[in-house]
């Protein structure tokens, strides 16, 4: 099977937040804007979950889902397959999506007003999750090391205040596509063992690794972890199916899985059947496909991320993982407002603008590299005509 991720799929009027957030957050068109910002893929998933909605679709008949078993093995089956990471049936909790699953966790293990720590820059949305549900996000700033960011662990002690409950880690790191070595892994275990605070790990993206770094899963990683440690993963960024808005939260040890189980069950355990008939066709019918996705997907870093570094004070993080490209604009003698009407009114490009990220982050950018390479090739001749 040979996967023809050049394939035009017209997206522009498809009901995606990717299109559709052109107007209402940037002021432009998607007829003329190249949208970059959304943590989604521009391609079709796997044939192995088309033909499963297919055939769901032509039963039709879509009532609440039943038996969870065949779902949970296709989970512990990838993990194994994946990550040599052996998990048991009943650590698994089905959640609507990684965010979902953390604001459950949030409200399960603190209180509002605890501290919620976080290593900025990360993913925009847990500043909101963490703000929703009345608990306080606590930046502890990355450090960078050779164009890479590292743990800065004694910045993280020096600003423990004893409010702290718990830490939202990424692994691989979102927005700068780091895969954190196994020392750091093991640092950041101890530092929160020690500490009395419970490690929410969030490897959405552990799959999407290229052939020069793998990825280690935490816990196979730290296995002496388990007893402070949830693990949130699912299959939507993988395979371009997060409008299913279904994943799991693997939870070893039996004193926290009790505690978040009734968390959940407050929230209502009933998963979404679509979710479910996606996830379980994509971990059962998708690696050959994951695979090829990764080749193209590298052939595209290599593309956009020599042009980035061709730019005069422009500086690009290396892409060990996913397909999210990280951007430090800070060496250019312009503002974080002017930084962002080069980008969307002269080079008609909208990534995800750094401010989101966290406090230090105004004159990053996170750019979207999964696309065709014809729209690539595309955004990287604008960026360059515009910053060169």
């Amino acid at each position: 099977m040979i996967v023809n991720f050049d394939k035009y799929i017209d997206n522009r009027h498809a009901n995606l937040s990717k299109f559709d957030g052109l107007k209402s957050l940037y002021g432009t068109s998607k007829d003329t804007c190249i949208s970059m910002w959304v943590a989604d893929m521009d391609f079709n998933p796997p044939k192995s979950v088309i033909k499963a909605l297919e055939k769901e679709v032509s039963h039709g008949v879509f009532g609440y889902y039943g038996n969870n078993k065949s779902f949970i093995n296709s989970v512990k089956t990838w993990m194994k397959n994946r990550h040599d990471w052996d998990i048991s049936e009943e650590w698994c909790s089905i959640v609507h999506g990684v965010n979902s699953g953390i604001g459950m966790g949030l409200r399960a293990f603190s209180n509002p007003g605890d501290e919620i720590l976080l290593f900025s820059p990360i993913y925009y949305s847990f500043f909101n999750t963490i703000k929703n549900n009345g608990r306080v996000a606590k930046e502890i700033p990355l450090k960078i090391v050779e164009g890479q960011y590292e743990v800065d662990f004694n910045e993280l002690d020096k600003n423990l205040s004893g409010k702290e409950k718990i830490i939202i880690f990424c692994s691989p790191h979102n927005p700068g596509g780091k895969i954190w070595s196994t020392e750091t892994l093991c640092t950041l275990a101890e530092f929160c063992r020690n500490n009395k605070i419970l490690i929410f790990m969030d490897e959405i993206h552990h799959d999407l690794t290229y052939s020069d770094k793998p990825h280690t899963t935490f816990l196979k990683a730290v296995p002496e972890a388990e007893e402070i440690s949830l693990i949130f993963t699912a299959a939507t960024k993988t395979f371009n199916i997060a409008g299913c808005h279904t994943g799991t939260t693997i939870i070893p040890n039996p004193k926290l899985r009790s505690i978040y189980d009734r968390e959940h069950a407050a929230f209502g355990k009933t998963p979404n059947r679509f979710g479910m008939i996606m996830t379980e066709a994509a971990y059962s019918g998708g690696q050959e496909w994951l695979d090829q996705l990764m080749h193209y997907l590298e052939k595209n870093k290599s593309l956009f991320t020599n042009a980035m570094k061709s730019l005069n004070n422009v500086k690009v993080f290396d892409l060990e993982s996913t397909y999210l490209a990280w951007v430090d604009f800070s060496q250019l003698d312009i503002t974080e407002l002017k930084l962002k009407d080069m980008l969307i009114k002269e080079a008609g490009v909208a990534p995800s603008f750094g401010s989101g990220f966290g406090k230090n982050s105004g004159k990053f950018a996170r750019f979207n590299i999964a696309c065709r390479t014809e729209i690539l090739d595309l955004a990287v001749n604008r960026l360059t005509k515009t910053f060169l």
